[in-house]
């Protein structure tokens, strides 16, 4: 198996302004195209300290870089490159031209300090970059493959295209075999007892990934029959909590999926979550097809003038209420005239409480042309945990919806439970 060692460049990452995510998401896709990560690091932008993190990698056969490929001077990767190959950086007319035509396309000019990016070290192959006017660069040095990508996660992406392709012409190495779970609505610690309760073949490897969004569930196994019976395994413990099998699939995409194939509608009414429901929904490319709108009724006032809620309902019962969610969520898909309509109303946090009515309580109601469910939680973490585990909760109970039809059969793991 190939090893790789990946280094993450720039003072941004060192200093705790920004979170190297690079790293983690190269790691996942090297491991599944059977490379193994033997090393990373993180570095910052100096020509010294990058030199002495590609010297010091003696086994690895693959260096990625990240980072440092930008036009001002406090990117050094290139020039470190370049020095530690002991060659020349050669200007690129093609490069430029591709550059400024970027520029073009923004109708901005191009300003001179970009035209940097278009040198490589003597040698070496810019890669695309559909996503950023710098390339990235590859270079083959004393039997290794070494590959800069540019620090912005959307732009290190879209550049990989090009080194997964390499390594795949290069190393012919066997993929590794493994299936994803990927679960909603139940917490990792249960799952763990679900699964311990039963005969897993031992060269399987079962991991968990959990978020506040959901579990992941990672098989790998040594063979295609493992696979194949742990996948089996799995799918009757995990089935009716797992929303794909996809690694990069979000439940807002497998639901706006569904509501598509059903021609279906949707419209959100929030007041904790403050559109942090709408925003994972229209994500999703093509989400204009069924999501209809939203309402961000924060205030009382906005609830009854733009959702219909009652002032009755807000005296009598508070905006945090099974009441008010109900309305909320009937409201909005009516004003739209949507298929369903989603309502969340809940104390995040750190202040709005009271003795009964603590930070972390929410309800969320779902409105069907059927019917209306409205279910209680008790949400903990801080104030932005509590609005992301809000909205992921409310994904959960419309999925269920489209999925089963009916919320109050469904086994729910959630914590949360209906409110009358």
């Amino acid at each position: 198996m190939p090893k790789a060692a990946i280094i993450t460049i720039g003072d941004e990452i060192l200093r705790g302004r920004i979170i190297d995510t690079n790293s983690a998401w190269l790691a996942k896709k090297l491991f599944l195209l059977g490379v193994d990560v033997i090393h990373h690091q993180t570095v910052p932008d100096r020509l010294d300290a990058i030199s002495k993190a590609l010297s010091y990698v003696n086994e690895a056969d693959i260096i990625i870089t990240t980072g440092g490929l930008g036009p001002t001077p406090d990117d050094a990767t290139r020039k470190a490159l370049s020095e530690f190959l002991g060659k020349k950086l050669i200007f690129h007319e093609e490069i430029a031209k591709t550059i400024e035509e970027r520029f073009i396309k923004r109708g901005i000019k191009m300003p001179e300090v970009n035209l940097v990016q278009a040198y490589l070290p003597e040698g070496g192959i810019a890669l695309e970059n559909p996503e950023g006017t710098a390339p990235g660069i590859f270079v083959e040095w004393q039997g290794k493959l070494i590959f800069l990508l540019p620090g912005p996660p959307r732009e290190m992406q879209a550049v990989y295209h090009s080194v997964e392709k390499i390594l795949k012409e290069r190393f012919k190495a066997k993929k590794v075999l493994n299936a994803i779970f990927k679960t909603i609505g139940v917490p990792e610690s249960v799952i763990n007892e679900w699964i311990q309760g039963k005969q897993i073949p031992q060269s399987a490897q079962i991991s968990y990934y959990p978020s506040l969004r959901g579990v992941d569930v990672f098989i790998v196994a040594s063979d295609e029959s493992v696979l194949n019976e742990t996948k089996n395994i799995l799918s009757k413990i995990l089935g009716k909590y797992t929303f794909s099998h996809s690694e990069e699939e979000r439940i807002e995409k497998v639901i706006g999926e569904l509501l598509r194939k059903r021609g279906q509608t949707l419209a959100t009414a929030e007041s904790c979550t403050g559109g942090m429901l709408a925003s994972w929904i229209v994500d999703i490319p093509g989400s204009s097809d069924y999501f209809l709108g939203g309402v961000v009724s924060y205030s009382n006032e906005a609830k009854m003038k733009f959702l219909g809620v009652s002032e009755e309902n807000l005296i009598k019962y508070g905006a945090v209420s099974p009441q008010v969610a109900f309305e909320m969520s009937s409201g909005v898909r009516d004003r739209f005239q949507a298929t369903f309509g989603i309502g969340i109303t809940g104390i995040a946090g750190p202040t709005g409480a009271t003795p009964t009515k603590p930070v972390g309580l929410v309800y969320i109601s779902v409105a069907s042309p059927e019917k209306v469910w409205v279910r209680k939680y008790h949400f903990v973490g801080g104030r932005n945990a509590v609005r992301t585990r809000s909205a992921t909760a409310a994904l959960n109970m419309l999925w269920v919806a489209l999925k089963y039809g009916e919320l109050e059969d469904y086994p729910f793991e959630d914590g949360g439970e209906f409110a009358r």
